[in-house]
């Protein structure tokens, strides 16, 4: 997931919390603070990021636009918002990693391919420093 900008992260949370495919006036109604320009160049960025896609033609009272849906669920985004924010903010890269695999080891994304490649990785490391 490629993080964003204060502006995306805006733009996002506006999508998200509409809830259903949403045009361009959605989102300045549901967020005024937002200005019409920058919406429009956000959707583009988020849709090459991969955080949303066009889900359908959606014709409101005075134009037809594109619908926007979220890709990335909030809850996931979030998780790796605060994933990456341990390590930024840990004392030491060992300690924030540490955290880091901690906090994932007890989640639920975890698959066996991943167990697998991550025992790998530190069976390597072992043989490394014998």
């Amino acid at each position: 997931m490629i993080s964003l900008f204060e502006k995306e992260e805006a733009v996002m949370y506006t999508i998200w919390g509409i809830g259903h495919p949403c045009v361009i006036s959605d989102i300045l109604k549901t967020n005024p603070e937002l200005n019409r320009n920058t919406v429009v160049k956000v959707l583009k960025t988020l849709t090459s990021k991969g955080y949303i896609k066009v889900d359908s033609i959606i014709k409101t009272a005075t134009r037809t636009g594109r619908g926007y849906i979220p890709i990335i669920q909030q809850e996931d985004y979030e998780a790796q918002k605060q994933l990456m924010h341990m390590i930024v903010e840990s004392p030491t890269p060992q300690d924030g990693i540490l955290q880091y695999c901690s906090t994932l080891a007890n989640g639920k994304h975890l698959d066996a391919a991943f167990i697998d490649e991550m025992e790998r990785l530190l069976d390597n490391l072992k043989s490394k420093e014998s």
